[in-house]
């Protein structure tokens, strides 16, 4: 039995001792700490002890011989302390003589009989006092070290509970503390990063929806006061803009629907040719950019692909409709190789670029590089967000590589079908 308590608490002990005398270096401080204080009572005490051991004065067998011989000699007490206290006088040495029983006999007047334990003065007992005040020191100290991050800590966890979403605990510590403190920090940073995008969600899809439903009122209104072929007219521009519609819509629940759903996927996979698959994107490129040259360099020969067809084609549709959209009045490469167990595929374009500022939240929902609001290069700065979502679904990686003034190069990578 208990062979086999120690096997099956060993482990644990061992990893938990581990875990928070290896790596902990806050628990090496207060061991330090207690260390030091008991170096000082244990310094106090032996300084005490050392005190209150009488030393034998010099020549001490001399001495004893010498008043033997004055006692021997001695005709009664008076006789004895006279002369003990003449040997004072003419030595300085001084002599207590005293019975069996403890009680005096004889010897120089000023000479005190100290009890067992009692100190010779008052030095190791001061010695004593300032230990303990040292100690009582460095234990108030401690605990006020310990304490006060703990209360920043705490009064930052309540700030932020409250909403004040700014708060940050600026603790700059070498230790476990000071780890909690920049782990806290960088945790309030991303709360506060995550609801400023729900705002500007809400900000943008109204912004966005608001847009095209206004041309849509204007158009019924113009159709209504009109002739029937002005009404027909409006038709085109009503389902331009219901379109718009039904994509901005379609765009925000695919996020929410691959965000929510990253544990399992919602992928429908299926073993697809790669090269009809980079053919068709280029088709639909040239059918919405007519004006817009493409140049195309398929070279996946007869490899496949496990996707979900209508996901991953979303997630390039968005990429070459970014090229067309940014990259000028330049040509637009559409490269295809598949080698090493997978798909690349890149979209290049020669437009302006992404500035450096910018490249770091690229992937940030609802961020987008063009400010401006004009209806060709509008949108809600989804369709980065989601294609990466989509690539990532297939266990696959989307690169952005990006030169102000040279262009955008967008890199997606995923397996082939085994």
């Amino acid at each position: 039995m208990f062979s086999f308590v120690c096997r099956s608490w060993a482990p644990a002990l061992a990893d938990y001792v581990d875990q928070v005398i290896g790596g902990g270096r806050l628990v090496l401080r207060i061991y330090a700490i207690g260390l030091g204080q008991v170096a000082a009572l244990a310094a106090a005490l032996a300084i005490a002890r050392e005190a209150n051991r009488r030393p034998a004065p010099p020549h001490a067998e001399q001495t004893r011989f010498l008043v033997e011989e004055i006692a021997a000699h001695a005709q009664d007490g008076a006789a004895l302390e006279a002369r003990l206290r003449e040997l004072k006088q003419r030595t300085g040495m001084e002599v207590l003589l005293e019975d069996r029983s403890g009680n005096r006999v004889a010897g120089s007047a000023s000479i005190r009989r100290r009890g067992p334990g009692t100190l010779p003065d008052g030095g190791p007992l001061f010695a004593v006092a300032a230990a303990a005040v040292l100690v009582g020191i460095s234990a108030v100290l401690t605990a006020a070290w310990l304490a006060r991050p703990l209360r920043v800590l705490s009064a930052a966890a309540r700030n932020l509970g409250a909403g004040k979403l700014s708060t940050r605990t600026n603790l700059r510590r070498s230790d476990e503390l000071g780890d909690v403190a920049v782990a806290f920090d960088e945790m309030a940073g991303r709360i506060e990063s995550l609801v400023r995008g729900q705002r500007e969600l809400l900000a943008n899809v109204s912004h966005e929806l608001r847009t095209p439903l206004a041309r849509i009122r204007v158009a019924l209104d113009l159709a209504a006061e009109g002739s029937a072929e002005e009404a027909a007219a409006q038709l085109s521009g009503i389902a331009g803009d219901l379109a718009e519609l039904e994509r901005l819509t379609s765009d925000i629940l695919a996020s929410a629907r691959l965000e929510l759903s990253s544990a399992q996927p919602p992928v429908r996979v299926e073993r697809t040719s790669a090269r009809e698959m980079v053919e068709d994107a280029a088709a639909r490129f040239r059918a919405h950019h007519p004006a817009h040259p493409l140049r195309v360099e398929n070279r996946c020969g007869d490899a496949q692909v496990d996707v979900d067809r209508m996901m991953l084609r979303r997630a390039l549709d968005n990429l070459l409709s970014n090229a067309g959209k940014h990259g000028g009045p330049g040509e637009v490469a559409l490269l295809a190789d598949a080698g090493d167990g997978r798909l690349t595929i890149e979209v290049r374009d020669r437009g302006a670029g992404i500035a450096p500022e910018d490249m770091e939240q690229l992937f940030t929902p609802f961020f987008r590089a063009d400010r401006s609001r004009a209806r060709q290069t509008g949108g809600l700065g989804l369709g980065l967000l989601l294609a990466r979502r989509i690539v990532e679904a297939h266990r696959g990686t989307l690169e952005i590589e990006s030169n102000p003034g040279e262009g955008t190069v967008a890199r997606i990578r995923v397996p082939l079908a085994s």
